[in-house]
């Protein structure tokens, strides 16, 4: 199980760095200021942790994996619900009184 959870550790911190250079993306687009540094501390966060792991400090492991873990479901949160910059197209939403007559 310790092997696991270092191979997704790993994976996240990947996860992590895709997730800071999409940040990139956005903001270099015109996108919220905010994403970009919050996104490049939770990369060095998730560092910082996998360093913590490969020495065995279990307590400061333990500890800074909970912060990291609320701080991205506050971060996801933001992402959901912080509006799209003027002349960024989105999905349309599902309507569910919209319904289609089937064609015949």
């Amino acid at each position: 199980m310790l092997k696991m959870h270092g191979i997704l550790g790993r994976v996240i911190v990947v996860v992590a760095l895709l997730m800071a250079v999409a940040a990139f993306l956005v903001r270099r687009s015109g996108g919220p200021k905010s994403v970009l540094p919050a996104s490049v501390v939770v990369l060095l966060a998730l560092i910082a942790q996998m360093v913590l792991g490969l020495n065995r400090s279990v307590a400061g492991h333990v500890v800074l994996g909970v912060i990291l873990v609320s701080a991205v479901a506050v971060l996801s949160q933001r992402a959901m619900t912080t509006p799209l910059p003027p002349g960024t197209r989105s999905a349309p939403a599902h309507d569910e009184t919209a319904r289609t007559e089937p064609v015949a």
